[in-house]
């Protein structure tokens, strides 16, 4: 059996010397012969190759989001912060010059700014095997990997195909491992204890109340920026005698609509004094297609509407 993680089909480092083997592919083949051409020729060849390319923002999303994490779990701080500046400078530039490039200019100035761009690409791979791999192979278990391997499908991959990688033994939640406060309330995706679930939800600017199968009212939120009034007195009752009966049976309907697949959600808006009311009803289902109940989403959009432009710098 094979025991250089480079040489496992589907394995995060396998899978990341591949890409990196893709990325290198690209610069030679369909980048450096475009650079020592002129016109329209040279202009059309660097902008599909610096397109092609850009598909790297992928590969650094992985290693920023799946490979960074562990790094820092493990005391190994200073590498990811640098390496991390330096890809985000690789993704500046290369946009700026397919910016420049689509308007038809490529200079020598250009020119030099695109090889000193590809000279940092190279060294970045050269860091990426020979650096930050030898540090996380040397501190992740097995499990570890497992999970990196899992979750690099929510990125995204930059080759064609990744096999599924089968280590000896499955790999356990190992968040789960870490969970030593009493009550912690696990979820797939993390670890909260309840009073920061409870105020993360009442932080969010939406109410959130949700109905279970049975048509019972078991939770609601409660946001600063509530709608809707709501108490505890409603948990426990059916969600029918939450209502005026005047409107019963529109939530009898929606309610119907969800529970039977009719339909998966149901929106509203309404004009409520200086508000417009956005109102969403969403069928909960597990992974199944299971019927687990109903979620009501309600916001004020009016400040959402009122949006323009672009705001990307932080205010005083």
């Amino acid at each position: 059996r094979e025991t250089d993680p480079a040489k496992i089909p589907g394995h995060p480092v396998n899978v990341l010397f591949l890409e990196n083997r893709k990325i290198e592919k690209i610069i030679e083949e369909k980048i450096k012969p475009y650079m020592e051409k002129t016109g329209k020729e040279a202009l059309e060849g660097l902008l599909e190759g610096l397109e092609d390319l850009s598909v790297i923002d992928i590969h650094y999303a992985k290693k920023e989001n799946l490979l960074f994490p562990y790094m820092e779990k493990y005391g190994i701080t200073a590498p990811p912060k640098v390496m991390w500046g330096v890809d985000d400078e690789i993704r500046d530039d290369l946009k700026m010059l397919k910016s420049d490039l689509s308007y038809g200019v490529f200079t020598q100035e250009h020119k030099k700014g695109l090889e000193d761009l590809l000279n940092r690409i190279i060294e970045m791979i050269y860091k990426e095997e020979n650096i930050m791999v030898p540090m996380l192979l040397d501190k992740l278990t097995q499990d570890e990997w497992k999970r990196v391997a899992d979750d690099s499908s929510e990125i995204g991959n930059i080759i064609d195909f990744v096999p599924v990688w089968k280590p000896d033994k499955e790999a356990k939640e190992e968040y789960k491992k870490d969970v030593k406060e009493p009550g912690a309330i696990v979820l797939p995706t993390g670890v909260f204890t309840v009073e920061e679930l409870t105020h993360m939800l009442n932080t969010l600017p939406i109410d959130i109340t949700f109905v279970d199968k049975n048509d019972t009212v078991k939770y609601f939120s409660q946001s600063s920026e509530r709608i809707f009034a709501r108490t505890k007195t409603i948990i426990g009752r059916k969600v029918t005698n939450c209502h005026p009966p005047a409107s019963v049976h529109i939530v009898e309907g929606i309610v119907e609509d969800l529970k039977s697949g009719k339909k998966d959600h149901e929106d509203f808006w309404i004009r409520m004094g200086d508000k417009y009311v956005f109102i969403r009803y969403f069928a909960v289902r597990d992974q199944e297609g299971k019927y687990l109940g109903v979620v009501e989403v309600t916001q004020d959009i009016k400040p959402i509407q009122e949006i323009t432009g672009e705001k990307r710098l932080v205010e005083d």
